[in-house]
């Protein structure tokens, strides 16, 4: 963790629970789910302690006729079961305990000490803590004043909403609003670390969540279960349907260019002439052969072709091309029955 992180657990206790004293309607519910909550996430905190109100003699805290404001009836008496720790939270593994009110009013736990009588704020620091959370009941109450208290020694605070119940609601709007002014943090426990709840997704815009996004549809061998897909026989059928002998299968010398369109990369056999042969004019320094000014990289293509397979070439007039022919040999594809010899004197 980059900062110690200390968790303060805020008089969970049976007086302040339904059936106590000063119960809190939801008081029950909230101890068990700060129980499931450390339980998961103990590891993430460095320090974690407990406070309780541990009234032996209060003075005019206590009152026979109570205004539920300063004075209040007798309740978290230090030694009765009433001011015990919460049966869900009395075996978690906490650092440390405060007890606070013991001759005076106390609601902050940081006006409460443990055993060895070290405040709250001492034990944070001697753990070097950096930041705080802050949970319990009630949070009209002991927790705003303990989360305020926390947030005015310096530490960055945070309340998680879920984790404590106010003794009112009127209370505990008034008591959020407090909070946030302030500038303490108040969020659900399950932003807390990062993790989410379980078909809370938020979808990708413009997913389309059809039956072809699903991982089962990834697995479904969709070219066997059409019925136009072609099959490994159509390909041998392909492949072997060769019958003028080219070595190119014939269903692919139908289109517009012939075979010879298919066979750039076969060995080269037949003619003299190579392309390589064939020197290109000045416009063909272009780096894109598809823009050369006059298009005879293309037409050279093709009489490319034309030379390997030996066809005739008597419709080209080879002098429309910047050729070089001193290094061609067409020896092999003339002989003296193609000349015409009788306009020549051949005497010396």
């Amino acid at each position: 963790m980059s900062e110690n992180r200390a968790l303060i657990i805020v008089d969970v206790q049976p007086t302040f629970c339904e059936g106590g004293a000063l119960g809190v309607v939801g008081g029950n519910a909230c101890a068990e789910r700060i129980a499931d909550f450390v339980t998961d996430h103990a590891d993430e905190y460095d320090l974690i302690v407990t406070t309780q109100d541990w009234h032996v003699d209060p003075g005019t805290h206590f009152s026979d006729t109570p205004d539920f404001v300063d004075t209040w009836p007798p309740h978290g008496v230090a030694g009765t079961p009433e001011a015990e720790l919460h049966d869900a939270v009395a075996s978690l593994p906490f650092d440390d305990s405060v007890k606070k009110g013991e001759y005076a009013a106390a609601y902050s736990g940081f006006e409460g000490v443990n055993k060895d009588g070290d405040t709250l704020e001492r034990i944070l620091r001697e753990a070097e803590v950096g930041a705080i959370d802050v949970v319990g009941i009630a949070e009209s109450h002991c927790v705003k004043e303990t989360a305020l208290d926390a947030l005015r020694a310096g530490w960055p605070v945070r309340v998680f909403s879920d984790l404590t119940v106010p003794v009112s609601e009127e209370l505990g709007e008034a008591a959020r609003a407090e909070m946030d002014e302030a500038g303490i943090e108040q969020i659900s426990s399950s932003e807390a670390f990062g993790f989410y709840e379980e078909g809370e997704d938020t979808p990708i815009p413009g997913y389309d969540d059809g039956e072809g996004n699903s991982v089962e549809a990834w697995n479904k061998d969709d070219w066997d279960d059409d019925e136009s897909a072609w099959s490994r026989e159509d390909w041998d059928d392909l492949e072997n349907n060769d019958l003028d002998g080219d070595g190119l299968a014939d269903d692919l010398e139908d289109d517009e260019w012939g075979a010879a369109d298919y066979r750039d990369d076969e060995p080269r056999r037949g003619a003299a002439l190579d392309r390589d042969d064939f020197v290109r004019d000045e416009y063909d320094e272009d780096s894109d052969a598809e823009l050369t000014s006059d298009g005879e990289d293309e037409e050279l293509d093709t009489l490319a072709n034309q030379v390997q397979l030996g066809e005739d070439l008597s419709d080209y007039d080879l002098s429309d091309f910047d050729l070089d022919l001193e290094d061609v040999d067409f020896s092999g594809d003339a002989d003296d029955d193609d000349f015409d010899f009788s306009d020549i004197d051949f005497q010396p």
